[in-house]
């Protein structure tokens, strides 16, 4: 072997430990952030809310209110899995809000559409189905009969639902862009399709 192959081969060994010795001092979130992802990883994490450097981006100079253009305000709702919705920590994404309630057939009927939506678009929208604070059963009780990946909360103060205009006429369907204005808020039944024009509309 030749004096400078031998050299060459010593020089990339010592560039691979040095490497190697870089990457296993690296704390072990770091590392895993280093490392690649799989397809499956990717998708969950995608469907994570946006991060804060991202949210920060997002900012609107929108009065605020309930009309088209306007930003709604913020707001946060526990869940009926017991997490908490925060409606700011969804900026830089599309975010669907649901007036519903379990004695309103035709509520009942549109929310597959809206499960499908967010199944069929992970990452691109966040859904939240929020039940009227007349409730006549039991939410989760009649929720553990689906199998629906959208978030319920229930506003038992009625401030949300006062924010977005709501009443008892229901469903009432709000759609807010990635800056959080409001985008369509009507009273009216909704498709598939109507939803997923409304999420291509709002889409940033």
């Amino acid at each position: 072997m030749s004096v400078v192959l031998h050299r060459v081969l010593w020089a990339a060994a010592l560039i691979l430990l040095a490497g190697a010795l870089a990457y296993f001092n690296l704390p072990v979130s770091d590392r895993a952030a280093a490392a690649p992802r799989t397809a499956e990883a990717a998708q969950e994490a995608s469907a994570e809310a946006p991060s804060e450097a991202s949210a920060e981006r997002f900012v609107s100079s929108a009065s605020y209110g309930f009309e088209v253009g306007e930003q709604l305000p913020d707001f946060t709702l526990t869940r009926t899995d017991g997490s908490v919705f925060t409606l700011s920590e969804y900026r830089g994404r599309v975010v669907i809000l649901n007036l519903w309630a379990t004695w309103c057939a035709p509520c009942v009927k549109e929310l597959p559409y809206f499960d499908r939506l967010l199944r069929e678009h992970p990452g691109e929208v966040e859904i939240l189905a929020i039940h009227s604070d007349m409730i006549s059963d039991d939410v989760a009780a009649f929720l553990a009969d689906f199998d629906y990946r959208i978030g319920f909360a229930v506003d038992e103060s009625g401030s949300v639902i006062a924010s977005v205009n709501g009443s008892t006429m229901l469903p009432q369907t709000v759609v807010l862009n990635a800056y959080g204005e409001v985008t369509y808020n009507r009273v009216a039944s909704v498709t598939y399709e109507m939803l997923e024009e409304l999420l291509a509309a709002a889409a940033p």
